[in-house]
This record gives C-alpha cells, sequence and structure tokens, in this order.
C-alpha cells in the first residue's frame, strides 16, 4: 500500500463513529434526485424520512405528509413550490429544468412541540427539520450560492458537481442568513458508502461520519472524502430563545403538538445537504493536514 493511501486508510478508520442508537435523535429528514439534469428532461425528486440507510414507510411516513413543504430555486433566484404526492419510502415531486445552472431544491417539516422531555430532548422543544440537495445543468454556475431560507441552512462552498475520494469539500452553515459557528456548530458528514455491508448482529452502525465544529467567522467547515456515493451534511442546532408558533397547522399527537398560538422554550433545528461523491480512487489533488 501507497504511503498515501495507508494515510487515507488511517483517516477512515479514524473517521468510523457508532450511528445513533436513540430513535428520535436518529431522525431527519433529506432529499436525493439526480446530480446532473438536462434542460427539458423531467426528473423526480425524492424527500424522505427517516435516518440515512433507513428510509420510513406507512403509518410513520405518512403522519408527516401535513407538516411538510417542499420548493425549489431556480439559476435565476426565483422559487417555485413543489408538489409532493406519498411513495413507498418517500415524498416524491417532478421537476424540468429550463435552463443551465443550479437548482437547488428543499424541504422543511414542522415536527411540533414536545410536551415532555424525550431521548433527552427538554419538553416544551419545538423541532423543525429542513433538508436540500442541488441537480445542475452544465453550461453555467449562476445559481450555487442560491439560498432555501431556512433558519438554519448548509451551503456550498466547495462547487460539488465534480467530487471525488481524496478531495476536501467545504459547506457553511447559516443561521437566519448569518454565519453560524463556533463550539454549539458541529456539523457532521456522514454516508453509508458504496460497498455492501455484512449482515452480522456484532455490527452496531452502516454508516461512516466525521465531524467538525463550523468556524467563526465564516462559519465554514471543511472534510476530506474518503468515499464515493452519496454523502450528508448534518447540523443539530438548538436556539434558546422563547417563541410562539403563528403558523397553520393544527396537529397534536401522543409526544407532540402543533397549533397557533402555542408557546415553546426553545427550538431544536435539525439541517442536512446531500451530495454525491464520483467513483474514484483515492487521489492526491488535494492535501489534508490535521489542525
Amino acid at each position: 500500500m501507497s504511503h498515501s493511501k495507508s494515510a487515507w486508510f488511517g483517516v477512515l478508520c479514524f473517521a468510523a463513529v457508532t450511528l445513533w442508537t436513540i430513535p428520535a435523535v436518529a431522525h431527519q429528514l433529506w432529499v436525493e434526485t439526480d446530480a446532473v439534469a438536462k434542460v427539458g428532461e423531467q426528473q423526480e425528486i425524492h424527500v424522505c424520512w427517516g435516518h440515512t440507510g433507513n428510509k420510513a414507510t406507512g403509518a410513520a411516513l405518512e403522519k408527516q405528509k401535513s407538516k411538510l413543504i417542499a420548493s425549489m430555486i431556480r439559476p435565476d433566484g426565483s422559487s417555485k413550490v413543489l408538489g409532493l404526492a406519498k411513495g413507498y419510502d418517500s415524498y416524491t415531486a417532478k421537476m424540468a429544468p429550463h435552463s443551465p445552472g443550479y437548482y437547488m431544491i428543499g424541504s422543511e417539516l414542522q415536527a411540533g412541540i414536545i410536551g415532555k422531555e424525550f431521548h433527552g430532548i427538554p419538553a416544551n422543544t419545538r423541532i423543525v427539520m429542513c433538508a436540500k440537495t442541488f441537480t445542475h445543468v452544465k453550461g453555467s454556475k449562476k445559481g450555487l450560492g442560491n439560498r432555501l431560507g431556512f433558519d438554519v441552512e448548509i451551503v456550498p462552498v466547495t462547487d460539488p458537481t465534480d467530487l471525488h475520494p481524496g478531495d476536501i469539500v467545504t459547506v457553511k452553515v447559516l443561521f437566519k442568513g448569518k454565519p453560524l459557528g463556533g463550539r454549539k456548530a458541529v456539523v457532521e458528514l456522514k454516508t453509508t458508502g458504496p460497498a455492501k455491508l455484512p449482515e452480522d448482529p456484532r455490527v452496531h452502525s452502516r454508516e461512516w461520519s466525521i465531524e467538525a465544529h463550523a468556524r467563526r467567522p465564516k462559519g465554514e467547515a471543511s472534510f476530506p472524502l474518503i468515499a464515493d456515493g452519496q454523502h450528508l451534511f448534518y447540523i443539530r442546532y438548538f436556539d434558546e430563545n422563547p417563541g410562539r408558533y403563528e403558523g397553520d397547522i393544527n396537529e397534536t399527537s401522543e409526544f407532540s403538538h402543533l397549533r397557533r398560538g402555542d408557546t415553546y422554550e426553545r427550538t431544536m433545528y435539525i439541517s442536512t445537504f446531500t451530495i454525491h461523491v464520483m467513483v474514484g480512487e483515492l487521489t492526491n489533488k488535494t492535501s489534508y493536514r490535521r489542525r
């Protein structure tokens, strides 16, 4: 094994962590679609709920329908609300690009306000999940910096269209449009990788994950890419400011509620950004140095 590959293998081993085992914490929202598009060709978008590698289905997925919205920002900055239809393991929408550039696609789930402490999340916490991905029509870089406007949003700094194992990728975290960094801004990069994983009761996780604090003042975090396939950036952030819900959802369940006028003590945001890393060997196109 060459020195460079050996070094990268060490990074890979160092990066392995256990997938959360608490269902409430593991759940998240993410969006999948083809990373490359063509003008005029329709493609399908999938809004998924569950955790990486395990999409919710049936009644668990159905319960999210009334609390879920999706939208798209075109390269020229114009927006469109996407209609969602329930599929087997996701909600689906269709879109057809009309010009070259980046199309940012996102979804938001108003999960509700929990009435009592739940798996370490304090009572009276409002939970908001948001997710985004992109599709790109070759011929223009326009639209790469477009934001969907989520309260907590992960945006690309590195161009995500030509990433391979061995590259370094950088994202920026925004809270209400401003860079978010520091001790509480922990960003993870997750992937299950392309390899077939063993069915073995000793295996407690099927996901590789590395994490970093988004750094002030830009709110940026950088990661080495160690495998090809689908990758997901993830942040869970608590805003400790109390508030009142003024939206139109009217939902009550055994665990949570969300009605106009309901108050909450804090908000927990769970935000994701999905990208695709191209198949290829680890390269020396960039150098990785631990800081």
